[in-house]
């Protein structure tokens, strides 16, 4: 089998115990987000972050078995998937680790993705660190994943590609107008130079709560989770268009797609065409009280009601994204990337549509 290089498990017997002894548990001591209003800290986690990368280019066993392979072609060379979603990349993106929110450069050359390196027990009392990995063609060939750092040692995460080339992105880096433990909206810019410093999105867009998960259509229209004044649930989707000042005055999505429950980890798609979005905090007799659920565009601008995609299309997770040449659905669940043949969405296009005819009879 081609690979990158080979390399023999020395170092690492020698370095972890030294770090683990010297700093405490690596991946315990870098900032962190805590959805229960958890302290900050700023100390090493960046050594864990060191380590996970450092797995991509070291052997898995101590005769310097292959760890990244020589990867051609499209979508890092994997065979695609059909109508049943599959793990995405097993054992080269989708590891031990927790990957998700993926998402491809419009040219199919790059490919961005986040990982999780909280530890499970900071998972159980709700505190996560998240940052942004890449993998890109270089020589023809897909490099192995290393960390992009877009905002120092902050977490980022819900990363997303607007039309314009900016790299939209969530973190817990602190604005003037957003609470301590608040997530805002950020994006950088690519130049010949590499990216830019991060830019805010700014207080039109984000407010003291928290916003997360942007997605966009062709047209530049932004779709994003918040909890506003006219917030329906707990959390709602709302959308905003691009013009000179920034961003006009969020709008909420409404009913159906919003309701007493929370809606988000939205995924726009490119026409506006329908909208993917998780919704959760409902009771367990509807729908298990979480699940992915779509809704498409009407002609008259409504959308019709959320089918959960689940029992039809095998669709469990969030974070959905479609691939630059609109053949295949990734999405996130329990800590993997999965893709599908796009074709899943025409399926459920029908039975939407099929169950609004039959509301109306």
């Amino acid at each position: 089998m081609e690979i990158q290089g080979t390399y023999i498990l020395i170092v690492a017997p020698i370095v972890l115990p030294t770090i683990w002894l010297s700093t405490g548990n690596p991946l315990t001591a870098q900032p962190y987000i805590s959805s229960e209003g958890g302290e900050m800290n700023s100390t090493l986690r960046v050594v864990g972050v060191a380590v996970l990368v450092l797995a991509f280019l070291v052997a898995g066993a101590a005769g310097g078995e292959d760890v990244f392979p020589i990867l051609r072609g499209p979508y890092l060379g994997q065979e695609p998937p059909g109508m049943t979603p599959e793990v995405f990349a097993p054992g080269i993106i989708s590891r031990d680790e927790y990957e998700m929110n993926s998402v491809f450069s419009p040219d199919g050359s790059e490919f961005f993705y986040v990982i999780s390196t909280s530890t499970p027990e900071e998972k159980k009392q709700g505190h996560y660190y998240y940052v942004i990995m890449t993998s890109r063609i270089v020589d023809r060939v897909w490099s192995a994943p290393a960390r992009l750092k877009v905002i120092g040692e902050s977490s980022a995460t819900d990363i997303a590609l607007a039309p314009d080339g900016r790299l939209y992105f969530c973190s817990d880096a602190q604005s003037p107008w957003n609470e301590p433990t608040a997530l805002d909206l950020w994006y950088v810019e690519r130049s010949a130079e590499g990216w830019s410093d991060p830019v805010n999105v700014g207080p039109g867009i984000n407010t003291a709560k928290s916003e997360t998960q942007p997605t966009f259509t062709t047209q530049g229209k932004m779709y994003y989770p918040s909890v506003r004044e006219d917030t329906r649930g707990g959390v709602d989707i709302y959308h905003a268009t691009r013009n000179e000042d920034g961003y006009s005055n969020p709008v909420n999505v409404g009913a159906p797609v919003n309701t007493e429950f929370n809606e988000g980890n939205s995924f726009v798609a490119p026409d506006e065409s329908y909208l993917l979005f998780a919704r959760w905090g409902m009771p367990e007799s509807i729908d298990g009280g979480k699940a992915l659920y779509i809704s498409f565009r009407k002609d008259d601008g409504g959308w019709t009601e959320p089918i959960n995609t689940g029992p039809s299309a095998g669709l469990r997770g969030s974070l959905a994204a479609l691939s630059p040449d609109g053949r295949y659905l990734f999405f996130s669940s329990g800590g993997d990337i999965y893709w599908v043949d796009s074709s899943v969405i025409d399926v459920l296009r029908d039975q939407a549509f099929a169950k609004a005819a039959s509301a109306t009879r």
